[in-house]
């Protein structure tokens, strides 16, 4: 087991956004989590990533569990050396170039040496087919290529999973095709995913598991293809009904 939350709770004043909430998720795993807006998706996973702090909760990092609450700041340095986060709206510095965009959490965060955070950035913008776009700014980039530079910034830090947070959201049907063909290809090579997404073709096609979320808790969770095909639970069958026609 790679990563595994164990009663992840978070309030936002009298608002219960998540109530013991559980995942596991192995190496290698392609796992999407979905649901209706308002289920506590996206908070789950910025728990995960300490970019919002639990009320309650323990998160287990290739076996060493840790109450997610207590953590200090060093501790979750050390696990987010391990993790990358891809968010909804690309979150690039403006004022950098696209390969500068990438390579500048490896060099401040990390100390790696300049030459060699180029090299690694250049091959992470090979892998996202902008290679050729290293030079340009962001705002020379369309939003498909913006956030794939943001996916190029999570796989050069090789790290063991990436958190997805809805990485197509902001953009139209075309880019949105873009970045899922990027998130796909790093599937089939095997990268550790967990995805937030309302792309439910996705879901389907790519995902090996698949977790259904709502009103703050895990409704249903396993085997993508078995859920899509025979759900347990009539809130899980009601919710991908429309996408299995």
């Amino acid at each position: 087991m790679l990563l595994e939350a164990k009663g992840v709770c978070k309030r936002f004043g009298e608002l219960e956004v998540l109530k013991n909430v559980d995942l596991a998720v192995n190496a290698g795993d392609a796992a999407v989590i979905v649901g209706p807006s308002g289920a506590g998706k996206t908070t789950f996973l910025r728990c995960l990533n300490f970019l919002e702090t639990a009320d309650a909760g323990t998160l287990s990092f290739e076996g060493d569990a840790r109450d997610m609450r207590s953590m200090t700041k060093k501790e979750i340095r050390a696990y987010r050396m391990h993790t990358a986060f891809v968010f909804q709206g690309f979150n690039l510095f403006l004022n950098k170039t696209a390969l500068h965009n990438v390579t500048e959490g490896l060099i401040t965060a990390r100390k790696m040496h300049k030459k060699e955070a180029e090299e690694r950035g250049m091959e992470a913008l090979r892998r996202v087919g902008l290679a050729e776009k290293s030079g340009h700014y962001p705002h020379q980039l369309s939003g498909g290529q913006q956030q794939r530079v943001a996916i190029a910034r999570a796989i050069a830090a090789e790290p063991k999973i990436i958190f997805f947070d809805e990485p197509t959201s902001a953009l139209d049907p075309e880019l949105t095709g873009e970045v899922l063909g990027v998130m796909r290809s790093l599937a089939e090579d095997g990268m550790t995913m967990l995805i937030v997404t309302h792309e439910m073709e996705f879901a389907r096609t790519v995902s090996n598991k698949l977790i259904f979320m709502e009103d703050g808790e895990v409704v249903e969770a396993g085997d993508t293809a078995k859920i899509f095909s025979n759900p347990e639970k009539e809130r899980t069958a009601a919710f991908l009904r429309p996408f299995n026609k």
